[in-house]
């Protein structure tokens, strides 16, 4: 009788002990609209970011969107804001300001860059829905992104081809297949793990 008492309360100890692990163990999947992001170019150790640092980081409508390494500002950290149909405003958390196209709308005269053109420049501007401030994200690989504009269609480039130097200008271009500087990983604050689909 002993024995069997002993055999069952391992047994029930062992079944509490794998349960137990493989609870700890399940992954919490990334909400893309609770989560504050960063957003890292796939090539180099390089983030989404605006000129200035800490509380000095540019906030303007206008100012330039470019790539620098991690520093842990403000400026760099993003909010995904639902705009329905799977499109995004990415918000800056340090001005509450979006991402968006630099240039005008189709139809108006006599202007240098639209926002439909390959190679029109990021910026960011006060928060808004317009179509040029929305963003749909491809996930092309697991953890990797192609991050594509409403309005125009095209994507987020690292200019250039490069994305491997602090300062790298981001500008939108046509989609080229997958290239290393038009793919982005979207990287929790909190934990450093990747958004994934």
């Amino acid at each position: 009788m002993k024995n069997r008492i002993l055999i069952t309360l391992f047994v029930l100890t062992a079944i509490s002990i794998s349960g137990f692990s493989q609870k700890r163990t399940v992954k919490t999947k990334l909400s893309i609209t609770e989560n504050t992001f960063y957003i890292k170019s796939s090539v180099g150790k390089l983030y989404l970011d605006l000129p200035g640092g800490g509380v000095n980081a540019q906030s303007g409508n206008g100012s330039n969107v470019q790539l620098w390494a991690m520093d842990n500002g403000a400026d760099r950290r993003v909010k995904f804001i639902d705009r329905g149909n799977g499109f995004y405003n990415i918000q800056f958390q340090h001005a509450k300001v979006n991402l968006d196209v630099n240039g005008c709308f189709d139809g108006d005269w006599f202007c240098g860059t639209y926002k439909k053109d390959r190679g029109a420049n990021i910026q960011i501007w006060s928060a808004g829905n317009s179509k040029p401030q929305q963003w749909h994200m491809e996930q092309i690989t697991p953890g990797k992104f192609r991050i594509v504009n409403r309005y125009s269609g095209k994507s987020l480039n690292a200019a250039g081809g490069s994305g491997h130097k602090n300062g790298t200008n981001i500008c939108q271009w046509t989609w080229g297949g997958g290239q290393p500087n038009e793919l982005w990983e979207i990287i929790d604050v909190k934990t450093g793990a990747k958004f994934q689909l």
